[in-house]
């Protein structure tokens, strides 16, 4: 019996070009992006917080527009008059009805105060852009997360199947020892341990068909649907991001969303300063509106007194001294506008630091996957050589074992090395913005 040359080529279509499909549903990566932005709940959360965020950006909000309202009051009374005049006349009325109608609109608007509504604007849009950077944040980790897992799954169904293939390997070496054990040219030692090799191989493969389960479980976790949902994935794992890091020096700093945020929030806490500030100036307001008044008081004769009309006024309040509160207001909203730009820095140091740490692991993995490419053939050709010789008798069952264990060794690395490629990739597209466009 002669090696299955077979094997080997399907093992070598698995690990260059993609995966072998099993008959389930298909579910593309590109399918799990869009079912991880309808569905993931972080997402949502960060979406709708963005959202809260946009209401807010309003004038109304700001205190730049004016506010209007309407009141209305009856009142009736019963009224006990006593009254003693100079000339000596006294008047004592027993209870008698009176009413007071009052109604009006009122405008009361703020006309300046020392610039705070416009700060309060300004702030209120950097919140709005804040809120968005912040879900695009979410969506970023999460879609990495998602990229991730879904070929965690590729890896480990490539494991199984080099596994599935290998095993034929182990089938062809206990058939050869049981043939040279029946002809009395082998030991039964031989074929035993040929039966145990096997069998371990066969407990490896059950435990990575659970590994595969396992991952699916946690893709259906992060798309936020049934754990139990049963699905596929057909898609290969290719690494195509090719940045150069001059580019990415650049790049990052204008693209990268952790920084973008941390540049923002310098922009917050300036305008909360100039909040603080403005309660150095007076306020200044408008008042305006319409009223009506009807009364009756029949106790003193009064049968109808109607007053109704128009009217207009200003108002303004001035805080010369609060015990230095807002000296010390002001100084704290300086310490705060301090450390905002700290933290950007140190952000910033850190963004640039984890893009060095990114493109060298990213540019090492490439290097790592293309010497494990080359050696899957080179372990081919030694476990046919060694299958060969082993057939003749040229070589032992635990030589033969080792080559077999150097080929699986050999897959294993090229699809860790595959895998950690497109992790590399992926976060390196993350901190440079590019992950979503």
């Amino acid at each position: 019996m002669k090696i299955n040359k077979r094997a080997f080529v399907t093992v070598a279509i698995l690990l260059v070009h993609g995966l072998v499909a099993w008959s389930q549903e298909k579910l593309s990566l590109q399918q799990a992006l869009e079912l991880a932005l309808k569905n993931n709940y972080s997402i949502s959360i960060s979406s709708n917080q963005a959202a809260i965020a946009k209401n807010d950006y309003t004038r109304g909000n700001a205190g730049m527009l004016p506010s209007v309202a309407l009141s209305a009051s009856a009142i009736n009374s019963n009224l006990l008059t006593n009254q003693t005049y100079s000339s000596g006349e006294v008047i004592n009325q027993k209870s008698l009805p009176g009413t007071t109608l009052t109604a009006g609109p009122q405008l009361n608007w703020t006309l300046f105060d020392g610039m705070k509504m416009f700060a309060t604007y300004d702030q209120l849009k950097v919140l709005q852009d804040m809120g968005e950077l912040n879900a695009r944040m979410m969506i970023e980790n999460t879609i990495a997360r998602i990229i991730g897992a879904y070929f965690d799954i590729a890896r480990q169904k490539q494991l199984y199947f080099a596994l599935q293939q290998v095993i034929t390997i182990y089938e062809e070496r206990l058939s050869i020892a049981q043939t040279k054990s029946n002809i009395g040219s082998g030991s039964d030692a031989e074929m035993l341990q040929a039966k145990v090799d096997l069998n371990e191989q066969k407990s490896a493969m059950l435990r990575q068909k659970a590994l595969i389960e396992n991952a699916k479980t946690t893709l259906n976790h992060l798309l936020s649907r049934d754990s139990y949902s049963e699905f596929d994935i057909s898609d290969s794992i290719v690494i195509t991001y090719q940045p150069k890091f001059e580019e990415l020096k650049t790049s990052v700093v204008k693209q990268n969303r952790s920084l973008l945020f941390a540049e923002q929030n310098v922009k917050v806490t300036n305008y909360a300063l100039k909040q603080t500030a403005s309660q150095r100036y007076p306020l200044l307001g408008l008042n305006a509106g319409y009223s009506y008044t009807n009364a009756t008081n029949p106790a003193i004769g009064e049968l109808l007194n109607q007053q109704g009309g128009p009217y207009i006024g200003f108002s303004m309040n001035w805080t010369l001294f609060n015990g230095l509160n807002v000296q010390r207001q002001v100084k704290d909203a300086k310490i705060n506008s301090l450390n905002s730009q700290l933290q950007y820095s140190e952000v910033r140091n850190e963004v640039e630091s984890n893009l060095v740490i990114a493109y060298t692991n990213f540019q090492n993995a490439l290097e790592v996957l293309k010497l494990e490419e080359e050696n899957i053939p080179l372990a081919e050709k030694n476990v046919t050589i060694n299958m060969a010789r082993f057939r003749l008798g040229h070589i032992s069952s635990l030589q033969l074992k080792d080559a077999q264990q150097s080929y699986l060794d050999a897959v294993s690395r090229l699809v860790s090395a595959r895998y950690d490629a497109k992790v590399s990739e992926t976060e390196l597209m993350r901190l440079n913005g590019v992950l979503v466009k």
